[in-house]
């Protein structure tokens, strides 16, 4: 019996002294936070966030492209360009900006090659993509951090040059590219660690990047808008690894996704390669979509899918292809001549989707026509 006793002995002082010899090389929050993707929930109390430690140093923000947005934002997609430290770190400070400002936050940080990313069918009113040009040298916590971080902002939408752009209303913000380059340390008798160094960088890229993209007042909720003319959830989108859904849209009179491939090429199972648009072909295959005659430089596919006409889109794009799904309302007549009749009843709601529908150039002259005398 006591003899049992000397390999479980032995196994506990190999055990220690593998602890004892493999140190860790990170220090806890060395690596910046993590980022979960799905919707930002936050603690509403703030002594339960991580505070900031105080920096001395420098932070400015310059606009690339674009200009300032109005900032009436509902639900905005936070995507990671990279898997930086700074980027994790500016897009957590982006959230709570947004949570805090009534936003609904969808966090999308980059996912492991090969792994999935479902998108959430949720219509977003902006995108707001985070990616650390020049990152910072974190093996001092003490030391001065240089970083210049890419804060891109857009509205989800289908493309220019798309065949159902028309049937879209105009934009309300243009593409915004602002630079943020920023030289922190911390001050003097700051104190904390790295979660405290790392919310204070993201912080401070954030409020930077803010300044710049939205006017002085910040960012708005508005307390109250009218919903798009549709009765039923957005489907879901076809998804393989190698596309990335950006966000999805919905407007009156089309809703959908719009994303991206990036690359030409994928690897496959065998160690070979393929074109990196061909697991998506199969997908749409097995998902009973029918390709079309394309509509240059678009590839196009169509199915009939819980009683609506789905289209699927994709155009090569620079080193890889655009994609799109949408769905058209299936009678805009109908939509235009029930708002009229309701406009005159006095509805205050038919009356802003006529207003909206003016903008939206794939109706026909009649239904504008109608649609401007019922509301003089």
């Amino acid at each position: 019996m006591r003899n049992s006793l000397l390999p479980i002995a032995a196994a506990v002082a190999v055990l220690a002294i593998g602890v004892i010899l493999i140190r860790p090389t990170v220090d806890r929050g060395q690596g910046g936070p993590e980022v979960n993707p799905g919707i930002l929930r936050l603690p509403k109390r703030n002594p339960l966030r991580t505070v900031s430690m105080d920096l001395a140093g420098s932070t400015a923000a310059a606009i690339e492209s674009g200009g300032r947005d109005d900032g009436l934002w509902r639900v905005v997609v936070i995507r990671g360009g990279d898997r930086q430290p700074t980027t994790r770190a500016a897009m957590l400070a982006a959230g709570e900006v947004l949570f805090t400002a009534g936003c609904l936050v969808v966090m999308d940080p980059p996912m492991a090659v090969g792994e999935p990313s479902p998108p959430l069918p949720i219509p977003a009113d902006r995108v707001l993509r985070i990616a650390t040009r020049a990152g910072v040298d974190t093996r001092s916590l003490d030391g001065t951090w240089v970083a210049n971080v890419e804060f891109r902002l857009w509205e989800p939408r289908l493309p220019g040059g798309h065949p159902a752009e028309p049937w879209q209303p105009p934009p309300t913000a243009m593409s915004t590219v602002c630079v943020v380059e920023h030289r922190g340390r911390p001050a003097a008798g700051g104190q904390g660690g790295w979660p405290e160094r790392w919310a204070a960088t993201g912080r401070t890229l954030v409020q930077a990047a803010l300044g710049a993209l939205v006017p002085a007042g910040g960012v708005a909720v508005p307390p109250g808008r009218v919903a798009t003319a549709w009765d039923s959830p957005l489907p879901a989108a076809p998804s393989t690894p190698e596309l990335h859904w950006d966000a999805c849209f919905q407007y009156d009179f089309v809703r959908g996704w719009s994303g991206s491939i990036p690359g030409r090429s994928v690897s496959t199972s065998t160690g070979g390669s393929e074109p990196a648009v061909a697991p998506l072909e199969r997908l749409l295959i097995s998902g009973r979509w029918r390709q079309l005659a394309d509509a240059a430089p678009w590839r196009l596919w169509n199915r009939a899918k819980d009683g609506t006409q789905q289209w699927f889109g994709l155009r090569e794009q620079g080193g890889g292809w655009d994609a799109t799904m949408w769905i058209e309302q299936p009678s805009a007549t109908d939509l235009i001549t029930a708002w009229i009749a309701a406009a005159g009843r006095g509805d205050a709601a038919a009356s802003e989707h006529l207003r909206r529908s003016a903008g939206v150039l794939a109706l026909p002259a009649e239904l504008h026509q109608r649609a401007a005398a019922a509301l003089r």
